[in-house]
């Protein structure tokens, strides 16, 4: 064979890159034999494509609709080797000599693209594809998927930093009438509160859970759950669950329970609000989820994931961490074939986006309100008291004998 290998060889390690951030690399190719060739170029492309289905009744009649949307927001090639007339199209012959070549390139990602995403039949992927332009048989390619990245704080976001700087919690209630034997109906109820609404991966949430159960019957589980919404082309919705908490086994009859502070922490996802991207919109919601004999009740409080954290936290260091394993599903339906060029699916089925993390998160707010609970603590208190005792039982004592009383008297 002519060409023995091609590879792309890219300076990130980790493939991660940031919008507005040079691509630098290079198509290295091993020649076995004097190949003629048209050219050698390289192709950045980036876009999102999204597939849901729709079910339309008419009458009797019930009719299943497919969707599918893509947005391409960047589709670029540059020749390496090679000439190219004005039309795009491939003059003369080249020959490649045996032995080893390189063709370095460098690309600026477009500012305000969105972030890499995967998820059931949707995905925003970029790619760097280098290829052999050959002009008898398949051209000869190789392709590399490539993470970006895009920054988001909620705090610069008019629609955002209103409801993220809001003093309140933020609450959710739900309730509803059981029925007993007796004629009075029981009530079941189920509140979830959250300090706010923004927070980064690897931020610990303390969720305030309180389950009320009126009823004659033993409640099920109570979970505490986070969610992830995606929107297909502002149409369809699908729900996924994330991360679930078992909070407790069941609460007795006429019995209520609260939880101030459950943790949870956020694991690494995508940003919320996929910049300049109509055709999926992503969002997170933390609910907790109180089972009964009759209904479930559900209470959900949105929450917004960002990427950089609150002035007032503190945290060692951040990484590059894969995304959370339930949001990585299959997406056999993708296209195999670009510019005429073959290639194999494996490393796209391979690929999961990594997000920034941040490692041991703390609240300073909260490390100070802890310092002044303990202080001003009844027990605190109670101990300085019985210390200032043994203190003043500790100093000692000067006893006068009688003789001195006697001559201090005299004088």
């Amino acid at each position: 064979m002519s060409v023995t290998s091609i590879e792309l060889q890219l300076e990130s390690e980790n493939l991660v890159y940031f919008s507005g951030q040079r691509v630098k690399g290079a198509l290295v190719l091993q020649i076995g034999l004097p190949v003629i060739i048209a050219g050698v170029e390289v192709r950045f492309r980036g876009a999102a494509r999204a597939k849901w289905r729709e079910t339309v009744q008419n009458g009797t009649h019930r009719t299943d609709i497919e969707h599918e949307k893509e947005e391409i927001y960047f589709d670029d090639r540059f020749c390496l080797w090679g000439k190219v007339n004005h039309t795009n199209r491939w003059e003369g012959r080249e020959v490649l000599q045996r032995g080893r070549h390189m063709f370095p390139f460098q690309y600026k990602v477009p500012e305000c693209v969105p972030c890499s995403f995967e998820g059931p039949d949707a995905h925003i992927r970029y790619s760097v594809q280098g290829i052999i332009i050959r002009y008898n048989g398949e051209c000869i390619s190789s392709q590399r998927i490539i993470n970006v990245l895009r920054e988001y704080d909620p705090r610069r976001e008019p629609r955002d930093s209103a409801a993220n700087s809001s003093p309140h919690r933020l609450e959710d209630h739900a309730e509803r009438s059981v029925s007993t034997l007796c004629c009075r109906p029981g009530r079941v109820s189920c509140t979830l509160s959250l300090p706010k609404r923004a927070c980064v991966p690897g931020e610990i949430l303390r969720a305030e859970i309180l389950v009320h159960n009126m009823s004659i019957r033993k409640s099920g589980a109570v979970s505490l759950q986070l969610k992830q919404i995606i929107t297909y082309g502002g149409v369809q919705t699908k729900i996924l669950l994330l991360k679930e908490y078992k909070v407790c086994d069941g609460l007795r009859p006429g019995q209520h329970r609260q939880w101030k502070e459950y943790p949870l922490r956020v694991p690494p996802l995508c940003p919320s609000r996929l910049h300049m991207c109509k055709v999926l919109d992503v969002r997170y919601c933390i609910s907790v989820e109180a089972t009964f004999a009759d209904i479930i009740l559900y209470s959900a409080v949105p929450i917004i994931i960002a990427t950089i954290p609150d002035n007032y936290l503190e945290f060692s260091k951040w990484s590059y961490k894969v995304s959370t394993p339930s949001l990585m599903m299959d997406d056999t339906l993708t296209d195999c074939y670009i510019y005429g060029c073959t290639r194999t699916e494996s490393e796209e089925d391979e690929f999961k986006p990594k997000y920034k993390y941040f490692e041991n998160i703390r609240d300073l707010r909260r490390d100070r309100d802890l310092i002044v609970k303990f202080r001003y603590s009844p027990s605190l208190k109670r101990r300085n008291k019985e210390k200032e005792k043994k203190q003043e039982l500790a100093r000692p004592t000067v006893k006068l004998k009688s003789e001195d009383i006697t001559t201090s008297s005299l004088a």
